[in-house]
């Protein structure tokens, strides 16, 4: 998670509403709706226009059928060239969910010798589930009632049934949070029971038709990396540790100390050092196991590779994410460097080498010799070691990112592997550098939208022949009501799918929470391995309750699975109606419904479902839950463009509509204005002069908490930016 990284503990949070981002176009969007909408009197099919009978299912998520294999689309025509994840029939797919804390190390303090707070075999887990405890921010991951089938399995607060409840908002993907440390716990030695607990996980997930990608995470590469004591600190430099991640044995810190320069967790001497060492591949003194080489780099590969053999076939396995929010690495006194240097010599070189054992990828490489397995200067291709070929590898960019909602690198092809995701977290006015400067988050000049870090990251994927898929999204649930009403905007207008930061979690208070499901805990935990405040001993409440803000803006209408081209959609939270615009030049017949264009209503909606256009109404399926899927079949007909229909709309070839209640006319308009002319990526020196300008006016302002951080943040800048943008010179290509 961001919030152990980032610069931004300073920014203030405020109550008041904030709008969704404006686009010009949009002045224009009730007479340009007719451009894009389609009428009822084109439709191919009695049915279009007219809700069917509703019938209880019995395929979809949730249901028992199975989950298939995805894979990357590249598209080449179209005004969207974006990849995008799409199943076996071709149709584009949207995945929408929640990263799952439980499995993470923190709850196994061994730091110090302790036992384990959370049992780790999969036994412990079986009809019952642990009791949360003060001394973690999360409660554990069960599913107690496991062998009932998944809708008769309770929802209720604390059943224990997480997987239960992530589908009955709609969930269909979970971000299952893993480490290093209880992978291979010493080196060469992988835990069989810590990847067994992982396969039960995963059987849960498969029940309720829910995919999970398995991420590799760290925060400040470990929770070995303890802080320095305070007569030891540098002056200042108050004591932080790492959080997550590595072993004890992976951590070489070169006497660095476990600090953080003027209080930023992210200048972590003794953590940079760390990840200096990981990407020269430091040499490990002990058994390699399953990797041929000995270095860091090896082990790591070696771990991800176990992991991979366990899970490769297995279709509820969306793919392997390689690293969370990886840091550059530096041994200097100020633990800082430049990001595009540091992306195209350790970050994405390191990448390469992971999907080339994962995968067996060449690339038109000679395999490395088992004796010397790793080339930092990339001139052989890393031996196999597993056989990954239908799941996604996921890869983020460095967590500075996160700061700015631009990546500061050279985006460039780096594998040929064809299943590749990139993953960047967005966290607009929750963790950009707006609120470390000290802007309110409703009144903030930069990030200018909150469209803006997703644009940049389609450029950015585009550049990669990657899709996009955002790991991370969220905020304090104090200020959803503009930040995550934002983001989850923001990912409907850029067709982007994503995991909300967190699923479950303990704090004082709901409002503090970044969490879906809150329990109480006065005793306030620390992520730097310093002592937390009040009593640890302190019970929890024992009932996780469903905080009302995420409901409103996570559960949400939306196209699962589109037939054809998904050209746009929106979801109105405040009246809970949905429209969308989608084109195929392929007729489905009715009740294929596996080639169908499948729209998720969940059960508070209950609005009517209206085709028109190129298309007509299969079914409305009506689950256990009270949430419904409506088949859409499409005609493939080549409507007569311009002609104007009875509802006052005009059609376009090959596209289809669908309404869920009574959209009102705004979001009919975003809709029809983002279908003929949708949000164009913004390539990387756009982006940065944005940054450089918002910085500017940040240093002239007369505010003194605002001049001061900007002094800091424009010397930081210069360090991690440097003078020149190699994107607008042939430098630095990864």
């Amino acid at each position: 998670m961001a919030d152990r990284f980032l610069l931004v503990q300073r920014g203030q949070r405020v109550s008041r509403s904030h709008p969704r981002p404006a686009r010009l176009a949009i002045v224009l969007a009730a007479t340009m709706a007719a451009a894009v909408f389609g009428l009822a009197a084109c439709s191919t099919s009695g049915s279009a226009g007219a809700e069917s009978s509703s019938t209880i299912g019995t395929v979809g998520p949730g249901t028992g059928a199975p989950l298939t294999f995805l894979h990357v689309v590249i598209p080449t025509n179209g005004a969207n060239r974006t990849p995008y994840l799409a199943d076996p029939a071709g149709r584009q797919v949207l995945l929408r969910g929640v990263a799952a804390v439980g499995l993470q190390d923190v709850a196994y303090p061994t730091a110090n010798g302790g036992p384990a707070i959370f049992p780790v075999n999969s036994s412990a887990y079986d009809g019952k589930c642990p009791k949360a405890t003060a001394r973690i921010p999360q409660p554990p991951l069960c599913e107690v009632q496991a062998s009932l089938p998944a809708y008769r399995q309770s929802i209720a607060p604390g059943s224990g049934d997480d997987f239960a409840q992530m589908r009955s908002l709609g969930f269909d993907v979970v971000r299952l949070v893993l480490n290093w440390s209880q992978l291979e716990p010493s080196p060469g030695h992988y835990s069989t029971t810590y990847v067994n607990r992982i396969s039960q996980v995963v059987s849960w997930a498969r029940q309720q038709g829910i995919y999970v990608i398995l991420d590799m995470h760290q925060d400040q590469y470990s929770r070995y990396i303890l802080p320095a004591k305070k007569t030891a600190a540098p002056s200042g430099c108050s004591p932080s540790g790492g959080s997550d991640g590595a072993p004890r044995w992976a951590v070489f810190t070169d006497g660095k100390p476990g600090c953080a320069v003027d209080g930023q967790s992210a200048l972590n001497p003794a953590s940079s050092a760390a990840f200096y060492n990981f990407w020269h591949n430091h040499p490990v003194p002990a058994p390699k196991g399953q990797a041929p080489g000995s270095g860091l780099q090896d082990h790591y590969i070696g771990a991800l590779a176990t992991l991979a053999r366990r899970f490769e076939h297995d279709s509820a396995v969306l793919g392997y994410e390689l690293m969370n929010e990886p840091q550059p690495g530096s041994l200097t006194a100020l633990p800082l460097t430049n990001l595009y240097q540091a992306s195209s010599q350790d970050l994405y070189p390191f990448y390469r080498r992971a999907i080339e054992a994962l995968t067996g990828v060449r690339d038109g490489l000679p395999t490395c010799p088992a004796s010397q397995p790793t080339s930092l200067k990339n001139t052989c291709a890393y031996p196999k070691l597993a056989d990954v070929t239908h799941q996604q590898i996921f890869f983020e960019p460095l967590a500075y990112r996160n700061l700015i909602d631009f990546s500061p690198q050279v985006s460039t092809p780096f594998s040929s592997y064809p299943n590749l995701v990139y993953a960047p977290h967005v966290y607009t006015h929750a963790f950009t550098v707006d609120q470390f400067i000290g802007y309110p988050a409703t009144d903030s000049p930069y990030p200018p939208t909150y469209t803006f870090g997703y644009q940049t990251a389609e450029s950015e994927a585009q550049a990669m022949h990657a899709a996009v898929f955002t790991t991370e999204f969220g905020d304090a649930s104090s200020t959803d009501s503009f930040v995550l009403a934002g983001e989850t905007a923001a990912e409907e207008a850029t067709l982007t799918g994503g995991t909300l930061w967190a699923w479950k979690g303990l704090s004082a208070t709901e409002a503090t929470c970044w969490c879906v499901r809150w329990q109480h805990s006065s005793y306030q935990t620390t992520a730097n391995g310093t002592p937390g405040t009040g009593n640890p001993r302190s019970p929890v409440s024992p009932d996780d309750q469903l905080i009302p803000s995420r409901a409103l803006y996570m559960e949400r209408v939306w196209p699962r699975a589109t037939a054809g081209r998904l050209l746009s959609y929106q979801y109105d939270p405040t009246d809970r109606s949905f429209a969308m615009v989608a084109s195929d030049t392929h007729e489905v017949r009715r009740g294929d419904r596996a080639d169908e264009t499948v729209v998720y209503i969940p059960a508070t909606v209950h609005g009517k479902v209206t085709v028109t256009g190129a298309a007509s109404l299969d079914a409305v399926v009506a689950e256990p839950d009270g949430s419904r899927d409506a088949y859409i079949a499409p005609s493939g007909s080549a409507l007569a463009t311009g002609t104007a229909g009875t509802a006052g709309f005009m059609s376009t070839a090959h596209s289809y509509e669908v309404t869920v209640g009574q959209p009102p006319a705004p979001l009919v308009a975003t809709v029809a204005s983002e279908a003929s002319s949708p949000l164009q990526p913004i390539a990387e020196p756009q982006a940065r002069q944005a940054a450089e300008s918002a910085l500017q006016t940040a240093l002239a302002s007369t505010n003194p908490k605002i001049h001061s951080n900007a002094v800091l943040a424009n010397l930081l800048a210069g360090i991690l930016l440097g003078s020149n943008d190699p994107n607008t010179s042939s430098e630095g290509a990864p």
